[in-house]
C-alpha cells in the first residue's frame, strides 16, 4: 500500500526544488548586473575624486597668483565641484578676495568661505 502522506511530502519537495532551482537561475543575471554597477560605481568615485583634486589644484593656484592675498594658510577641499575655504589670513579684504578667485575657476559650482581674519604668523 502506497502511503499517501509521503507521496504529497515528495510532490512537495521535488516542487520546491523547482521553485528554488527557478529563481537561483533568475537572481544570478541580476546579482551580475549589481556587481558590474557597484564596478561601474567604484570607477565613477575614482574619476570623480580625481576631477576634485585637480579642480583643488587648480584654484589654489589661482588664489596663489591673486594680488594682496597670502593663500599660504587657505586650505581648499573640493567635493563634486563644491568647493570649501578654511584657513585664515590677516585682513578682511583677503577673505574676499579669496572667495571672489576661487569663484572665477572653471568647474566651481559653490564656494563655501570659512576664512577668517587671525593675526599675522610668527
Amino acid at each position: 500500500m502506497i502511503n499517501p502522506h509521503l507521496s504529497l511530502h515528495t510532490l512537495f519537495a521535488a516542487a520546491l526544488f523547482a521553485f528554488a532551482g527557478h529563481a537561483t537561475a533568475q537572481s544570478t543575471p541580476a546579482l551580475a548586473d549589481g556587481v558590474a554597477a557597484i564596478a561601474a560605481t567604484g570607477a565613477t568615485t575614482k574619476a570623480s575624486k580625481a576631477a576634485d583634486r585637480k579642480l583643488a589644484h587648480r584654484i589654489a593656484t589661482a588664489l596663489e597668483r591673486t594680488r594682496g592675498l597670502n593663500a599660504a594658510r587657505i586650505l581648499v577641499k573640493v567635493r563634486d565641484g563644491h568647493v570649501t575655504l578654511n584657513g585664515s589670513v590677516t585682513d578682511n579684504e583677503q577673505v574676499s578676495l579669496a572667495a571672489d578667485a576661487a569663484r572665477q575657476v572653471d568647474g566651481v559650482k559653490t564656494v563655501e568661505n570659512f576664512v577668517r581674519v587671525a593675526g599675522p604668523s610668527l
